[in-house]
């Protein structure tokens, strides 16, 4: 004679016996999903990055920023220190390729981490006095373009494995009111991609990533904001 515990084992129809295995297993897998996309997600939130070399003033590190679609990347925006800004930014090291600045171990360190690096071309304010507004700032545009491709030719020979490097132009800084030195303006910012999902949007995720931490580095509400060729439509890219 059976107990009841032994009757206890077996389903009333094979039907029942199949949809409780099938629901069994489904939340076996769905428990394995999340186990999965929580490892993954902290093994990407604490990744750990190369500390912030001597080149740089402001190191700021977005993470998991969307895009329109959702799909998300991870930034670390690199601010140079004046006096090196000056070296990359500089009008005579820029035109006649004489003064080619030697980065540290430290900041290739930081180059060779990233998964995709972005040169960023600005021009000041300024202007020659015997051109009009209109071709002196496609001017400054033009140089603001050549400064971010000698940026990305500096940053490539100091690289040792091969990464992707996109070249930003956000181009010429809209006019101040007595302003008097305007170097500060020929700004010299590296953006490393860190992690992106497949087919993530960078111009839009990038543009999110400023917009966020602008309270706390103005610098990223005027790089936004007070350049010729960083509309909200979308960035410049140089070719």
């Amino acid at each position: 004679m059976r107990t009841s515990s032994e009757s206890d084992r077996h389903w009333r129809s094979r039907a029942t016996a199949f949809a409780w295995w099938l629901s069994t297993a489904a939340f076996l897998f769905a428990g394995g999903c999340l186990v999965f996309a929580s490892v993954n997600d902290i093994r990407r939130g604490a990744r750990l990055l190369p500390p912030t070399p001597p080149e740089v003033a402001t190191d700021v590190v977005v993470k998991n920023v969307p895009d329109e679609a959702g799909r998300r990347a991870s930034f670390r925006i690199l601010l140079f220190t004046d006096q090196f800004r000056w070296r990359l930014s500089s009008r005579t090291s820029l035109e006649n390729g004489l003064e080619q600045p030697a980065f540290t171990p430290e900041m290739k360190a930081v180059l060779n981490d990233a998964k995709e690096i972005i040169c960023v071309g600005a021009s000041s304010e300024e202007i020659a006095k015997h051109v009009s507004f209109a071709r002196g700032r496609a001017n400054e545009e033009w140089r603001a373009a050549r400064r971010a491709e000698q940026i990305a030719m500096w940053v490539r020979e100091s690289i040792t494995r091969p990464i992707p490097v996109r070249k930003l132009n956000i181009g010429h800084h809209a006019r101040t009111v007595h302003a008097r030195h305007t170097s500060d303006q020929r700004r010299v910012v590296i953006i490393l991609v860190l992690e992106r999902d497949d087919e993530a949007d960078i111009d839009q995720a990038l543009r999110v990533a400023m917009e966020r931490e602008s309270a706390h580095a103005p610098v990223f509400d005027a790089l936004l904001n007070e350049y010729s060729l960083a509309a909200p439509a979308g960035f410049t890219w140089v070719e």
